[in-house]
């Protein structure tokens, strides 16, 4: 939404909150795709992280919209990051008072010390919204502690919402996702920017050099989550049936050299492409024949969206939620399933016919339009109730 009315009214200005690190994930990514889309005489997006931007790649397109980018600084240990981060967001909510703050993040311990912040500096409007559906490597006693303070989400914020049923049963409880207090929100993408293109695939598979070889995609930050390395193990099985076979691999992360190294160490160098992170992964998904997502959980990913709106078939593990599946192309496999039955699975699937996915994204309610518009109706809702109090 580029054009929008001249009105002399104020836009309700919201405080957008992610935890995020220095990539542009699946979660800035939504929001920013939200905010490009959203009414902006109506509502304005202002960008917080505790340490440094995630928007750095966009920060000039958000400056020319409308909003501002804060980062806070925050250094230190996880625990005194939590204690920094509440006393420094307190502080800031207080000399830059807000209606509505929204909390997006999968990690609990972020939301809660950031929704307690909230509500000690009066803002009126806590929105909490759980990205996440799981809790990879995240120590023993944590969990313990993650389920005993699971109530108070409850007393800190005001309004809940999931990018998916499990995300809402991860973050909340096994009921709140169906008793109307978490409002499940789809993560929207432009639907018709990913729509199959025949042509923009042939450009594409030509800039990379790939002429007729067999390109396997995955997409995501490098981090435990996402299961690099035995996405790997299965690309070493799918070399043995198809030689010519490529992996690409979309994303930056802590952990990407060491699975440089890990490719190496396989013998997988010279098959296996480090392609960073891209504005326009509207292309590159265009080259790609197959799309491998083997995550330990997800809440569900826009990855795996944006795959299927661009018409490629797509294997994931059982862990990612049943939400994911739009089209009939998307199979789920067990992670204690043979690396073979993987790459058995994508050098067949990898051979189905290509067809536009985008329009049935759509109708299946993952337009981002439509996401905004839902978004800009709440915070309308929500603003109206509150006015008076803060921006």
């Amino acid at each position: 939404m580029e054009n929008h009315r001249k009105d002399t009214k104020e836009p309700l200005r919201v405080l957008q909150l992610n935890s995020g690190s220095r990539n542009f994930g699946g979660v800035s990514s939504f929001l920013f795709q939200v905010y490009r889309h959203i009414d902006r005489e109506k509502i304005q997006f202002d960008f917080l992280a505790p340490e440094e931007t995630t928007y750095g790649i966009v920060r000039d397109r958000i400056n020319e919209m409308g909003g501002t980018i804060v980062e806070l600084g925050i250094r230190g240990s996880a625990a005194v990051k939590k204690i920094r981060l509440y006393r420094q967001l307190t502080r800031y909510l207080k000399e830059h008072p807000y209606r509505i703050v929204h909390i997006n993040s999968g990690n609990f311990f972020f939301n809660i010390t950031a929704c307690a912040a909230a509500k000690k500096a009066g803002v009126p409007v806590r929105i909490i919204h759980s990205h996440n559906a799981g809790d990879a490597g995240m120590p023993f006693y944590r969990k313990i502690l993650f389920r005993l303070l699971k109530p108070a989400l409850f007393r800190l914020g005001t309004h809940f919402a999931a990018c998916s049923v499990k995300a809402a049963e991860y973050m909340f409880d096994e009921n709140a996702a169906h008793d109307g207090r978490v409002k499940i929100i789809n993560n929207g993408i432009e639907t018709e920017r990913f729509a199959y293109n025949p042509g923009v695939r042939r450009e594409v598979r030509e800039e990379l050099g790939l002429g007729g070889r067999l390109a396997v995609g995955h997409v995501g930050r490098f981090m435990k989550q996402k299961n690099h390395e035995f996405l790997l193990v299965i690309f070493s099985e799918v070399i043995k049936k198809r030689p010519d076979a490529v992996l690409l691999l979309f994303g930056e992360g802590e952990l990407m050299e060491q699975i440089r190294k890990k490719a190496g160490s396989m013998g997988l160098s010279e098959s296996v492409r480090f392609l960073g992170q891209r504005p326009d992964m509207n292309r590159y998904y265009q080259a790609m024949d197959i799309f491998l997502l083997p995550s330990l959980h997800e809440g569900l990913p826009v990855s795996g969206i944006e795959a299927q709106a661009s018409g490629l078939p797509v294997i994931t593990s059982d862990a990612v939620t049943e939400e994911l599946k739009i089209l009939d192309q998307v199979r789920f496999l067990s992670l204690d399933a043979p690396p073979s039955k993987w790459a058995d699975l994508a050098v067949s699937m990898a051979e189905t016919e290509r067809k536009d996915g985008s329009a049935a994204v759509a109708a299946a309610g993952y337009s981002i339009e439509e996401t905004a518009r839902e978004l800009e109706e709440f915070y309308l809702r929500a603003g109206r109730k509150t006015a008076g109090s803060g921006k």
